[in-house]
């Protein structure tokens, strides 16, 4: 069961989130975060300190929540069928915290730079889809690159549909998930040697 503190932290994060999408870095701060939040700023400034610090909250756990997505995805005999469910888990976590993912991965704040800590969360929710590649480099089911570069072939595919999807900005040549799902197919291909 979470605690008062964890339940607030991912309340103010959220609509930290939600802030800094709909009204960009000037719009964001502890004082407006804590009127639109309804509480008042001390518990924003125990929690965070500063601006610094809620971006390396909202940072941290943004990479926390897409790698519990990814770590909670089947685990199966068919490491093929894993590397699937992967991309379904990210595609899910994006559209259930779209403000946090455009975070994560937009240049909202350019300015922002993540610390050691933060780098461990992004490797850390990077790190099931390798897993997931090797089983399937290592049963011979992907080959022509190593784990790595497939890894970031078929996450640099994932990524852009998802971005597309949150923009709105899909061709309606299908209904979203479909059109992931072929991306994700063709993006594979290649490794398999036969068009999905």
């Amino acid at each position: 069961m979470a605690s008062v503190n964890e339940e607030l932290t991912t309340r103010l994060v959220d609509e930290a989130a939600r802030i800094l999408t709909e009204q960009g870095p000037a719009g964001l701060s502890l004082r407006k975060l804590a009127a639109a939040a309804g509480v008042s700023t001390m518990p924003v400034y125990t929690l965070f300190g500063d601006k610094h610090g809620l971006l390396a909250a909202m940072h941290r756990e943004g990479f926390r929540r897409l790698g519990s997505a990814l770590a909670r995805a089947p685990r199966s005999g068919d490491a093929l069928a894993d590397v699937i469910a992967l991309g379904v888990a990210y595609r899910e976590a994006a559209l259930a915290g779209p403000h946090l993912y455009g975070l994560l991965f937009g240049r909202m704040m350019p300015f922002y730079a993540p610390s050691a800590e933060g780098l461990a969360a992004e490797q850390a929710a990077y790190q099931p889809l390798v897993d997931g590649v090797t089983r399937c480099v290592e049963a011979g089911i992907f080959t022509g690159a190593g784990p790595g570069r497939i890894a970031l072939h078929l996450w640099a595919v994932a990524h852009g549909m998802v971005n597309l999807e949150l923009n709105g900005q899909l061709p309606p040549l299908g209904t979203p998930e479909e059109l992931f799902l072929e991306a994700l197919g063709y993006a594979g291909a290649p490794f398999l040697g036969v068009a999905p």
